[in-house]
């Protein structure tokens, strides 16, 4: 039995329906009402800040996978810090693995070329990379039995972060914005192949305290995938883009553009990931081509209209 915080966000719902695919039983923590119960899943009312309430989830579960997601503002980074927190505490009660999907925000700029691979340091410029690289940390020294996956930017079914409003905008014939040079090489993951990444690692007898990357399909630029999307989409639209200068110079003033202004150098010098170990040990990197992972996702988008998105 598999346990999920952040059960009903981007990648906590893409964790369970694989997790129920694969036959596995899942206890899922919501924060609100939960939906109805589909066979195999167990919703369990509660709050990922509560240790009790994390105790009770993980308690005879073989494997937490730690899916919470925190919206950027002021207490982001104590938000975030004290979470994991807790999980590795209710972990550490309940002798059980903790499995944590890792980012790129950990790094520097990325150079043209260049992947980065599991035994790169870990080298944060900005403040929440900082943030990201101290949870790291906590997981290596916590004493608890973790295995992390590190992950691109994604997309997908159920993600209703950087890349949901403006696919959302796609699937409704509007035009869309981006921050920063669409014509730079970059990967997306497409969040259904995280979801599997996450699983395989969690079922591994042998993954602990290792750190696997998950590359996308391939390198791609913003402006070919949304040109894709477009494309799908037969609804017209165009791609507009916000200079990397302009969001900067916005950042005293917008508590948005604050938040990308601390990551954008992860837009204007693009970090991609080499997978190599996680093909050693598991054989094949989960890798949804982007024209079908587009199409899957303008469709989830068309039957969820009044899905939540946020940047």
């Amino acid at each position: 039995m598999v346990a999920i915080t952040g059960a009903l966000g981007g990648l906590g719902a893409n964790v369970a329906r694989e997790a129920l695919a694969r036959g596995l039983a899942v206890r899922a923590l919501v924060r609100r009402d939960p939906p109805r119960a589909e066979e195999g899943l167990e919703y369990v009312q509660g709050d990922a800040a509560r240790l009790e309430d994390l105790i009770a989830l993980v308690r005879g579960a073989d494997a937490l996978l730690h899916c919470v997601n925190v919206h950027f503002d002021a207490d982001w980074d104590r938000t975030v810090l004290s979470l994991l927190e807790k999980a590795v505490e209710a972990c550490r009660r309940e002798d059980v693995r903790l499995v944590f999907p890792a980012n790129v925000w950990v790094f520097g700029r990325g150079r043209r070329g260049h992947r980065i691979a599991e035994g790169e340091a870990l080298a944060p410029v900005s403040n929440k990379g900082r943030v990201r690289a101290t949870q790291e940390e906590l997981l290596r020294s916590s004493g608890v039995r973790f295995a992390m996956v590190r992950l691109p930017e994604f997309y997908g079914p159920h993600v209703g972060t950087l890349t949901g409003p403006p696919l959302r905008r796609v699937a409704t014939g509007r035009s869309v914005v981006w921050f920063g040079d669409a014509d730079l090489d970059a990967e997306l993951v497409f969040m259904p192949d995280a979801a599997r990444a996450l699983l395989e690692v969690a079922c591994a007898a042998d993954a602990d305290g290792t750190c696997f990357h998950l590359p996308g399909a391939r390198a791609i630029t913003p402006r070919a995938f949304f040109a894709e999307a477009f494309r799908q989409s037969g609804r017209g639209g165009r791609l507009f883009t916000v200079p990397a200068w302009l969001v900067h110079a916005a950042s005293p003033l917008s508590p948005l553009a604050r938040g990308f202004s601390d990551i954008l150098h992860l837009w204007e010098d693009p970090i991609l990931l080499d997978g190599s170990r996680y093909r050693r040990r598991f054989g094949t990197v989960p890798a949804t081509s982007y024209e079908e992972g587009i199409a899957a996702t303008l469709a989830w988008l068309r039957d969820n209209p009044t899905a939540p998105m946020h940047y």
